[in-house]
């Protein structure tokens, strides 16, 4: 063998390990990969609970198996149930519940099959594997999905669902002889509606473009001859059977049959949700108007007047548009924006319209309860610098990416040697952008210091009661996010909360009876009922000692002869 030879055979060695596996193999190694290192940083530098709602989604799992009163009702009425159903047998170890690696699992797992769906979902579309690949690196490669993917928050399960529901949607309106797709899409529509309220809006728009598919449109039949029998593209016998099947007297039926089989099984979850709620909490809408509810919340921000896409369609549409640009990556949001273009005028995509109204529904979803003032974001460089605060809920932004790699693969597709090259030049220089911090990664920042953060306004307290808690029932008002209860030396067992009745409501009359140690928060439900009111004050005052006082928090320990 000579040194030509020998040099050849080294140098093909990657090229044969890159063939060895198929592209979706592929994709599946580097989705693992890239969740289990960003998942290994994230933790090693304590941000994996970064987020309030990071640890109540780990507390309200932990309760169902592990509290004072074990068992589902503990998964409440608000935050739709299926995440924390996910995160049950891993938070059963204590390990996995405080430092939060229970939810880094179930986003992970919801991570890596996303990543896979994201280029099936290319594949259909284009039918070629290096896009489908190349938009599946969209999606890997964007530093926002990363971090969420390492934490217990809610949006990978809704993520992994959407894809699923709709890749096998669109593979039914490919071919809607075979059923088993459409059930498939009803299924994961379903788990969708149990995981966010934006699957609600999934599986509506479903149904409604299955009724759109499917509704029998009166042609004028010598027009359609007039048009299609001189054209000679091997779709005509196709096309013709297509005019038969809608225009037909089956066609009705085909329709409410389709149709009701879908929505049977895709609205069962919102049924369920709302029979939920009128059976636990007695109000079948408690989710949407209750004191903990969204549009509670977002009251308070109306009446200071920092509510800015309030009732303003256009304020909307910037907010949210602006969030999933910056969230994917400006340059990326760009290549993504020709490619939908290039989707739209595409003739050869017959049901271009309906995939298109099933990959904007988080657009369609987001802008929509933010005109409504059910949500709000506040976004740096959008939000007015008078505000209280300029960054909260910018990883709403987050649910565009399966759709900006879509199409962002779409136009690579699309495009010739040169504009392969352009757009695969764009993504790495996006990377290098959001490596380099000239891209924000939204998701992260808001976890680090923005209103949705927990560790940007820990409260001397917590530092306190962890080096002073010596074991006894601790009563806190946990709405309130007063303390960390995943980083104090307590088991949720010896936590009183509002959802362990009737430990929460006898210890606001007799606050002795049950508890060692109490923590309350200026005006939360503690403060309110054993503060002031003065006769309840007195009787706190008998029993316990104030161990710790701040401006705001206050922290009582029961006296040891009583």
């Amino acid at each position: 063998m000579n040194s030509f030879t020998f040099k050849n055979r080294y140098l093909d060695v990657p090229k044969r390990v890159i063939s060895y596996f198929s592209p979706e193999v592929w994709v599946v190694i580097l989705s693992i990969i890239f969740a289990v290192g960003a998942t290994t940083y994230y933790y090693l530098h304590g941000y994996i609970i970064a987020y309030g709602d990071a640890e109540s989604h780990l507390n309200i799992a932990k309760r169902v198996v592990d509290s004072l009163t074990p068992g589902f009702a503990q998964l409440g009425g608000i935050w739709l149930p299926l995440p924390h159903i996910f995160l049950i047998p891993f938070v059963y170890f204590d390990f996995l519940w405080k430092t939060g690696l229970a939810g880094s699992i179930v986003s992970g797992i919801a991570f890596i099959i996303s990543a896979l769906y994201i280029y099936k979902l290319a594949l259909l579309l284009t039918r070629h594997r290096g896009a489908s690949f190349f938009a599946s690196l969209i999606f890997i490669f964007n530093p926002n999905i990363l971090y969420l993917q390492s934490t217990p928050m809610t949006e990978m399960t809704l993520i992994v669902f959407f894809i699923l529901s709709s890749y096998y949607f669109i593979l039914f309106l490919r071919n809607d002889k075979k059923i088993i797709n459409l059930l498939f899409a009803a299924f994961f529509g379903f788990c969708a509606s149990l995981s966010r309220y934006d699957g609600w809006a999934l599986v509506l728009m479903e149904a409604g473009v299955l009724f759109l598919f499917y509704f029998p449109y009166r042609f004028k039949f010598e027009a359609f001859i007039e048009k299609f029998l001189d054209d000679d593209s091997s779709d005509q016998i196709q096309i013709l059977e297509r005019k038969e099947r809608i225009s037909g007297p089956l066609s009705w039926s085909r329709l409410e049959g389709r149709l009701i089989m879908f929505c049977t099984l895709a609205f069962f979850g919102i049924i369920l949700w709302l029979a939920w709620d009128g059976l636990i909490l007695g109000d079948p809408l408690y989710f949407s108007h209750s004191q903990f509810s969204a549009n509670s919340q977002q009251q308070g921000w109306l009446a200071r007047g920092e509510l800015p896409a309030y009732y303003n369609i256009f304020t909307s549409l910037i907010y949210y548009f602006v969030t999933s640009a910056e969230t994917v990556g400006f340059l990326v949001a760009s290549i993504a924006m020709v490619g939908i273009a290039s989707f739209l005028i595409n003739k050869e995509n017959r049901y271009r319209i309906l995939i298109l109204l099933i990959a904007f529904v988080p657009f369609f979803f987001n802008v929509i309860t933010l005109f409504l003032g059910q949500s709000v974001i506040f976004l740096p460089g959008v939000t007015p610098i008078t505000f209280d605060w300029t960054l909260f809920n910018v990883r709403y932004g987050v649910m565009m990416l399966p759709v900006f790699a879509l199409f962002s693969g779409y136009i690579f597709y699309r495009s010739g040697t040169l504009g392969k090259a352009l757009v695969s030049s764009l993504l790495v220089l996006q990377c290098l952008l959001f490596f380099m911090g000239f891209s924000s990664v939204l998701a992260l920042e808001d976890g680090r210091a923005g209103l949705s953060s927990f560790i940007a306004k820990i409260p001397d307290a917590q530092g306190w009661l962890e080096e002073n808690y010596d074991g006894g029932l601790l009563l806190t008002d946990d709405y309130a996010r007063t303390i960390s209860i995943v980083r104090l030396p307590i088991k949720m067992q010896d936590v009183i909360y509002i959802g362990n009745k009737p430990y929460w409501e006898e210890s606001l009359i007799e606050p002795e009876k049950y508890a060692k140690w109490i923590v309350m928060q200026k005006n939360d439900s503690i403060w309110k009922n054993l503060i002031d009111d003065e006769l309840k004050q007195g009787r706190l005052y008998k029993y316990f000692n104030k161990a710790y006082t701040s401006e705001d928090i206050l922290i009582f320990k029961r006296i040891a002869d009583n």
